[in-house]
């Protein structure tokens, strides 16, 4: 649950960099994707994301579809 709450977390924060960044105004596209990658590439969610969903094929394997993302979240959160 915790590795879950981390995901969450980083997504908030991400989608303000995002709506931040969409307010008008002044725009910085690189300032804006290198804190992107400064909330999404974090330590601590890479570790959430790999313990959730565990690297199968290579490290940048995603689940294929939605069916396949639900398993590997029960299997990775039991009692889910």
């Amino acid at each position: 649950m915790k590795d879950l709450l981390i995901i969450l977390d980083a997504m908030k924060r991400a989608q303000m960099e995002l709506a931040t960044y969409l307010k008008p105004g002044d725009r910085n596209a690189e300032l804006t994707i290198a804190k992107l990658v400064g909330v999404l590439h974090h330590r601590d969610v890479v570790q959430a994301m790999e313990a959730i969903y565990p690297k199968i094929e290579s490290p940048d394997v995603a689940p294929r579809d939605h069916a396949e993302a639900e398993t590997m979240l029960h299997a990775a959160l039991p009692g889910s």
